[in-house]
């Protein structure tokens, strides 16, 4: 596991962007090297969110 220090904003801005990112980007072009949808940033976003809120 890797950590990264981030603050509460840095992390907002993150979900964000992840957020728009589901509904304006085409994923399947992203990169190669590691395999990206929307599913899986929507559990990323929520996962963000969900630690913001503990």
């Amino acid at each position: 596991m890797v950590m990264v220090d981030l603050t509460e904003e840095e992390i907002k801005t993150i979900s964000a962007i992840l957020k728009f990112s589901i509904a304006a980007c085409p994923t399947d072009n992203i990169t190669q090297e590691v395999e990206i949808d929307a599913d899986k940033l929507d559990r990323l976003a929520q996962k963000m969110d969900k630690n913001l809120e503990q």
